[in-house]
């Protein structure tokens, strides 16, 4: 008896020993941050990474920057929509902004809407030390009225700023419209840069593709003479299948060419756009 009573004993012992073990993980994991003003790791809003508003919103961060001197941060957001689903046009977006370390506070924001695809918003009085900035974007409808169904409704993205060097900008001001419109300028001009390179490329493997293809051709030309008559009606028919290739590689860089042609022409107009504002 002595010996069972003495076992239960010690299985009673290690079960309270273990859950009290875990009961003091659980207090050091989760509970100490918040009484010591500690924080969590919090996944970082990357650039240019688009994440989904609704079925045919998408809205990507593609400039986010702290100024620790003045206190406040810019956040600049791009969207694209998909299909005519959401009148992009009538949307307007809402701010809410806190810091981990008190998020019972909204931070003060300004919205700027440049246009139907670009928004710009600064994020006042966020002080050193912050740690983790937390936003959340609310799309909305200016007149929901118009549409035949609001699929904006409990809509939301949330995203965090780990503070940190990287984004430190001490020279950033806060603009006004005209800026940032200016700065949009140069966004968008960027992108169009980055096309015609990538347009340029696909011109140079086309041509490569040309090149490799006229060598074969100049190969099975030379190859007809020691041919009969019947390999050289099918060595024909090979050359004519690359003559074809050939006319569509070439199409394929007429039609890049145009491309390109028509980038640069919406650079030099966006120049001009720029003079004008």
């Amino acid at each position: 008896m002595k010996k069972n009573s003495s076992k239960k004993m010690s299985l009673r012992t290690l079960y309270t020993s273990t859950f009290g073990a875990f009961i003091l993980g659980f207090c050091i994991i989760f509970i100490s941050p918040m009484l010591s003003g500690g924080t969590y790791k919090f996944e970082e809003a990357q650039k240019n990474e688009y994440k989904t508003l609704s079925n045919s919103l998408q809205i990507a961060l593609v400039k986010k920057e702290y100024n620790s001197e003045k206190q406040f941060m810019r956040m600049d957001f791009s969207v694209k929509n998909s299909t005519n689903e959401t009148s992009i046009w009538d949307i307007k977006y809402e701010i809410n902004s806190k810091y981990i370390k008190d998020d019972k506070k909204p931070l003060k924001t300004e919205v700027t809407q440049i246009n139907d695809h670009y928004f710009v918003v600064v994020i006042k009085d966020i002080p050193k030390g912050f740690s983790v900035l937390s936003t959340t974007i609310v799309p909305k409808y200016v007149h929901p009225e118009l549409q035949q169904y609001d699929d904006l409704e409990e809509r939301s993205v949330k995203i965090y700023i780990n503070e940190s060097k990287k984004i430190v900008n001490n020279q950033l001001k806060n603009g006004n419209e005209r800026d940032f419109k200016i700065e949009y300028i140069t966004f968008q001009q960027k992108d169009l840069k980055d096309e015609i390179t990538f347009n340029k490329k696909e011109i140079e493997s086309n041509k490569l593709a040309i090149n490799e293809i006229e060598k074969e051709i100049a190969e099975l030309e030379l190859d007809m003479q020691y041919q009969t008559d019947e390999e050289k009606f099918e060595t024909k028919n090979n050359i004519n299948s690359y003559k074809t290739t050939i006319q569509t590689h070439q199409n394929d860089i007429d039609t890049f060419v145009q491309k390109v042609e028509g980038l640069n022409k919406k650079i030099k107009l966006l120049e001009e756009k720029r003079a004008s504002l």
